[in-house]
């Protein structure tokens, strides 16, 4: 009956898996063999499965080659998790105050090398790595040192900058 079953599930151009390539004899023989309600039920559970039309049967080797990839790449994430980790910078004791901090903490050479433009960007390039709920090294501190470090920028820009040719052609053209 099992045999009976597992045939109605079978496509009729699917390979015999009980031949060998190299003899031609069967590796896979269905004899008068009693099996077990349980194994009856796996066997069943598994024919019901193949006949998902997304199912494949794959040989194990390809399994174990697959399985091999998956922890490879886990391997990988997590050594550029630990390296990220690593390259992040630590939170400063406090709040951010000085300008000088605030810009080597958004990787400017000096407290005069940037316009507000480079701040916001460099801020929404920093932001989505240290965010707390979705961050790769999530990081409350960090994340509010990050939003202090960028209002004391944008803070300092427009009032050292606030008279001269670059806010005015941020306003845009005058009326």
């Amino acid at each position: 009956m099992l045999v009976a079953a597992a045939l109605l599930l079978a496509p009729e151009r699917a390979a015999d898996p009980g031949l060998s390539d190299a003899d031609g004899e069967g590796a896979l023989e269905v004899g008068e063999a009693r099996a077990s309600d349980p194994a009856i039920r796996r066997a069943l559970a598994a024919a019901l499965a193949l006949a998902d039309p997304g199912a494949r049967i794959l040989p194990g080797e390809d399994v174990r080659r697959l399985e091999t990839a998956v922890e490879t790449l886990g391997y990988r994430n997590k050594t550029l998790a630990h390296a990220l980790q690593r390259l992040s910078f630590q939170p400063l004791d406090g709040r951010i105050t000085e300008v000088r901090d605030a810009a080597q903490l958004f990787g400017f050479v000096n407290e005069w090398c940037f316009d507000e433009d480079q701040v916001r960007r460099r801020f929404r390039e920093l932001a989505p790595v240290y965010h707390p709920d979705t961050g790769i090294v999530a990081c409350r501190e960090r994340m509010g040192q990050l939003i202090d470090a960028r209002n004391l920028l944008v803070h300092h820009v427009r009032s050292v900058y606030g008279s001269g040719d670059w806010m005015a052609r941020r306003r845009g053209p005058s009326a």
